[in-house]
């Protein structure tokens, strides 16, 4: 008697998901869609645009979407973006300085900290979070603030990607240095859509590649490599592993790795060939860099690893990052449920925080 296969199983989800995040993963693309409009209502001051840089204070799930934007974006934004997950700002930052501060839950302590400073140095603040001290905050002092409301759509900071994505997205517009247009983010929404149609919780693992590469990487330590527009979303791959599938991921980039990464392998003896690689592929990637991919994965493979890779296919650069971030969400919600957990439970970052607070 053969047996159903744990992810074709409605069982298996309602047993190991207390909370339905599946709802909010299958749903990712509203995420977009809600803060693109939301954030439309924002009011941002005149002196806003006479920025230079930008500074994405954000901890965890909070940050990936600066990072998102900071790599997806490099080609089109007017000013450069640095990211800081601590509590000191560095020494430039100053008045003409754009500081966006982001807590999903507006409660984190090193952005609240951050925001101290920033007020000091005069730099111009504008808030994205979902309510919390960092709302009250923004009120008080009249930044200018996308306060979202996740519901059932988002109830983790890792799984509210959307919401930071767009959100920061609409922020970065409404101060001149981006501009994406209605048919773009259009387009954002439909690439999502697209890889839901292949990846939903009912489309069965023969036809569903984030089944399959879920199966794949179950029970092993794995890298996760991407490059250029795609380095920010393979990191948000790695923390959703991390946090929902509770597996080790760790995150690396082409071309660096191919300076030093390699030749760290051979030592403990044997110990990588217990280790899957996924390499993000695109046809954007600078014509070097998609010459290392396969070349790269000669490499691991020769040392012993696995290789999986997954090609993104967008027309455009940030369709593709659309795209993997939907895939992504997919791929690591699978492994959760193949490890049987819970993907809403952190239980080792919620005892951090209480032994913190003593």
């Amino acid at each position: 008697m053969s047996t159903i296969n744990p992810l074709d199983n409605p069982k298996t989800f309602t047993k190991y998901d207390s909370a339905d995040i599946a709802f909010g993963v299958e749903r990712l693309s509203q995420q977009l869609k809600a803060a693109f409009e939301g954030v439309e209502t924002v009011n941002v001051p005149k002196a806003y645009k006479a920025v230079d840089h930008v500074l994405i204070i954000g901890m965890g799930g909070s940050s990936l979407g600066g990072h998102v934007l900071q790599t997806g974006l490099s080609d089109r934004l007017k000013a450069s973006i640095d990211l800081m997950r601590g509590y000191s700002l560095p020494k430039w930052v100053n008045s003409k300085t754009l500081v966006i501060l982001s807590s999903f839950s507006g409660n984190t302590e090193e952005v609240l900290y951050a925001a101290k400073q920033a007020k000091a140095r005069g730099a111009k603040v504008m808030v994205i979070a979902s309510g919390g001290k960092l709302a009250s905050l923004a009120k008080r002092q009249k930044y200018p603030a996308y306060i979202f409301k996740p519901g059932d759509l988002a109830k983790e900071p890792r799984l509210g990607i959307g919401f930071s994505v767009a959100g920061m997205l609409g922020l970065l517009e409404s101060v001149g240095l981006v501009k994406i247009s209605k048919k773009e983010k259009l387009a954002l929404v439909s690439a999502m859509i697209e890889v839901v149609d292949s990846c939903a919780l009912d489309v069965s693992e023969k036809e569903n590649p984030a089944k399959q590469v879920a199966q794949a990487l179950k029970g092993r330590p794995m890298f996760i490599v991407g490059a250029e527009h795609l380095t920010g979303v393979a990191h948000v791959l790695v923390n959703q592993i991390n946090e929902t599938a509770k597996q080790f991921a760790q995150l690396h980039e082409l071309p660096e790795l191919n300076h030093h990464l390699m030749e760290g392998l051979a030592f403990p003896k044997g110990m990588f060939s217990k280790f899957t690689v996924l390499i993000l592929k695109s046809g954007h990637y600078h014509t070097r860099v998609q010459k290392r991919v396969p070349i790269t994965a000669k490499i691991f493979e020769k040392l012993g690893a696995e290789v999986i890779e997954y090609e993104a296919r967008g027309a455009s650069k940030f369709e593709e990052v659309a795209e993997v971030l939907q895939f992504g969400s997919f791929a690591s919600y699978y492994l959760a449920m193949l490890n049987k957990v819970d993907p809403i439970d952190i239980p080792h970052v919620e005892w951090f925080k209480k032994e913190l607070s003593k």
